[in-house]
């Protein structure tokens, strides 16, 4: 099993703003995604593991996670995983 290309990480009471864990494969057509939907970004996307490739997307706080999921899926739907074009 493969794992998730994109994660979304919902708001806890450590941490107010939901952001997403984003292979950097998929991060700017997944940002400009996000952009394009009205979705505000609330700091650039930063690195979260080298080694991964990950990087951790923060939205504004008041974004109700439910739409974010489904922003997730369909952009997931659209693009499905860049290795299969290869």
């Amino acid at each position: 099993m493969q794992p998730e290309k994109i994660v979304l990480i919902p708001p806890t009471h450590e941490i107010s703003t939901p952001s997403f864990h984003v292979v950097e494969e998929l991060l700017e057509s997944f940002v400009n995604s996000l952009k394009e939907s009205g979705i505000q970004i609330s700091q650039p996307p930063v690195p979260l593991s080298e080694k991964d490739g990950l990087w951790d997307v923060r939205v504004e706080a008041d974004t109700p996670v439910s739409r974010l999921e489904d922003l997730m899926h369909r952009f997931m739907e659209r693009h499905g995983s860049p290795n299969e074009a290869a």
